[in-house]
């Protein structure tokens, strides 16, 4: 018997808008997938973001209407997240282990208060993003949150590929003193230079992950030849049972990372970790508190909310 398949949109604004790089990300939009099958029931997130290679909105609302009349029609490569979210929503998953969560620090020197609120809560691994201020004043930031992590806290630092060179090569000054405080440089060049990133790896000993590379075509090759962290965002990469497959052999270097989905797509996530037991790095979907709705919450009580709002 065919599954019961129904889709609903979702939007949400950002409590304060996210700085980043590449400007200012004021909402989320994207799509969740409710599917029923023989008593059984599975959702699933469709959460594009263009900007990393991947479908639109628009595109995957069409496909998604095409799809819930026909499930038998096959998914364009074109279109990873929406694999992702209805190959979550097939898998029916709910399983629910969740690693250590590192905490999301704000740009700019907003970071200080909010790592020592997270601090508070237990948190030991901090993410902050840079290359949103001016390199003079994030420096002198950085040393002021270095000095502040807690015993046996790290500090990862995500420029979105938002630096240059001579910047890279001042922020590879800055961390030497304070290796291991320093967990890694999160896609410090943009896409198209990781030859360059990895020899500044190599020569430096200073670990860089890679993110926004691995959603573009060279993705699969750099999976399997990067020595440092790879961090993954599951809802970005496709079907969820060839995306294990894929990162199996490389468990222990993954971080997996959130898009600022719904907790329909963070349940999605989990159940990815739950096929890569060997995963060791805290992940980051530390994203509750910036939306000013309830759609963070248990699957089922996400669709009522949308449902209710439709």
């Amino acid at each position: 018997m065919r599954p019961q398949i129904a889709i609903l949109p979702y939007r949400r604004a950002f409590r304060s808008p996210l700085r980043t790089a590449h400007g200012l990300w004021t909402e989320r939009k994207g799509f969740i997938v409710r599917m029923e099958d023989s008593g059984r029931v599975g959702y699933g997130e469709v959460a594009p973001i263009p900007g990393f290679g991947t479908e639109t909105v628009e595109e995957a609302g069409a496909f998604l209407t095409e799809w819930s009349r026909n499930p038998n029609v096959a998914i364009p490569r074109e279109l990873p997240c929406c694999a992702f979210g209805l190959s979550a929503a097939l898998a029916m998953d709910t399983r629910k282990r969740v690693p250590p969560v590192a905490a999301l620090l704000p740009a700019g020197a907003d970071a200080l208060e909010v790592l020592s609120q997270k601090a508070a809560k237990g948190f030991t691994s901090f993410k902050w993003k840079i290359g949103v201020e001016p390199l003079a004043t994030e420096l002198a930031l950085f040393t002021e949150l270095i000095d502040q992590l807690p015993d046996g806290g790290s500090l990862r630092l995500d420029a979105n590929g938002g630096i240059d060179v001579e910047e890279l090569m001042k922020w590879i000054d800055a961390i030497l003193p304070h290796l291991p405080k320093v967990e890694y440089l999160e896609q410090p060049l943009p896409v198209g230079q990781e030859t360059r990133m990895a020899e500044v790896m190599r020569t430096s000993g200073v670990a860089i992950a890679l993110d926004e590379s691995l959603n573009g075509g060279a993705g699969d090759s750099l999976l399997r030849e990067w020595k440092g962290p790879l961090v993954i965002k599951p809802a970005l990469m496709g079907d969820m049972g060839a995306l294990a497959h894929r990162l199996q052999s490389v468990a222990e270097r993954v971080v997996l990372s959130s898009v600022f989905e719904t907790g329909v797509g963070f349940a999605n996530a989990m159940a990815l970790a739950e096929r890569l037991p060997d995963i060791q790095r805290a992940i980051g979907f530390d994203t509750c508190d910036v939306f000013d709705d309830d759609l963070d919450l248990a699957p089922e009580t996400v669709w009522k909310q949308l449902a209710h709002l439709t």
